[in-house]
């Protein structure tokens, strides 16, 4: 019988991974419907300006809250491991020569 691998993965991070690859999917489909609304309703106006300018106000807006919020996600959810925590640089150089 092959041994069971130990998962390190916790139940939050596996949630997390859940949510970030819907937003990362959404995010993407912000980015090309934006695009697509901009060049095809450049006729059409509401409120005095063109739909293709409200696309751009709401949809760049948007795009880049969603890379907000997976960042943030990735930040909380996901430790980072003490072998990562040591090989950073803690002091930098401090006087060149």
């Amino acid at each position: 019988m092959p041994e069971q691998v130990q998962n390190d993965v916790s139940d939050q991070e596996e949630i997390w991974m859940s949510i970030r690859s819907i937003l990362s999917v959404l995010r993407v489909l912000i980015l090309i419907s934006t695009i697509v609304v901009s060049e095809f309703f450049e006729d059409h106006y509401i409120l005095d300006l063109t739909v293709a300018i409200w696309s751009l106000i709401i949809g760049i807006p948007l795009f880049f809250l969603i890379s907000l919020l997976i960042l943030w996600g990735n930040k909380t959810f996901i430790p980072v491991s003490a072998k990562e925590q040591i090989e950073t640089v803690l002091r930098p150089i401090l006087k060149r020569t």
